[in-house]
């Protein structure tokens, strides 16, 4: 039963971490800002449920397409560094790492999961923040030091996520480094820079 629970809360919270946090962080400013309208005031005052389904449906779409743009902010500023620090051996271990078949699961996989997710929540929050951060200002019900208050608290947390995501980057990087490493393997890695964590 305890292995059914943890199998189960793996494959709710990856993508709750990943899609969903990143979405309702993209459209809940923009939710409060359309909600005031009268007409749609009165319509999901009327329809909680389908009100709640469609702005799951819609986080998770907006999370999606947030998850595109943080793919590509990995791709062009965190791959791109890691490639310079690693002497050109991070793609080649990247696509080694693909190519491995692993005939037991080693635990190193688990955690790398984990850690692909918590990369993909640090870049795709930030990018939630920006586009929900127009609607705080536009929106008349909520009053300019409020406004300033979220902006500088969601613009600290989005500069905090995005140094971390160097981070997990970064020992991701190593981790597969380390998983491709076999006692007595003929394949051989690059060797690459070491790399001073902050």
């Amino acid at each position: 039963m305890r292995e059914l629970f943890s199998a189960f809360s793996a494959t709710v919270f990856y993508p709750l971490v990943a899609l969903v946090l990143p979405g309702l962080t993209a459209i809940s400013g923009w939710f409060l800002y359309l909600v005031e309208e009268a007409a749609l005031k009165g319509m999901v005052s009327r329809n909680h449920t389908e009100t709640s389904f469609i702005l799951m449906l819609l986080s998770i779409f907006v999370g999606t397409v947030i998850d595109d743009l943080g793919m590509r902010i990995e791709t062009l500023w965190l791959d791109h560094g890691r490639e310079r620090r690693t002497n050109g051996s991070h793609s080649q271990e990247w696509w080694a790492y693909l190519r491995k078949p692993f005939a037991i699961e080693p635990s190193g996989r688990r955690h790398l999961r984990r850690l692909v997710a918590r990369l993909k929540f640090e870049l795709g929050v930030p990018t939630g923040f920006v586009i929900t951060l127009p609607s705080l200002w536009i929106n008349s019900t909520v009053p300019y030091h409020s406004a300033f208050i979220v902006s500088f608290i969601g613009s600290c947390v989005s500069i905090y996520l995005l140094y971390e995501s160097t981070s997990t980057h970064e020992i991701l990087g190593q981790l597969r480094h380390e998983l491709l490493k076999e006692e007595g393997s003929g394949y051989v890695v690059v060797t690459r820079k070491t790399v001073q964590s902050a």
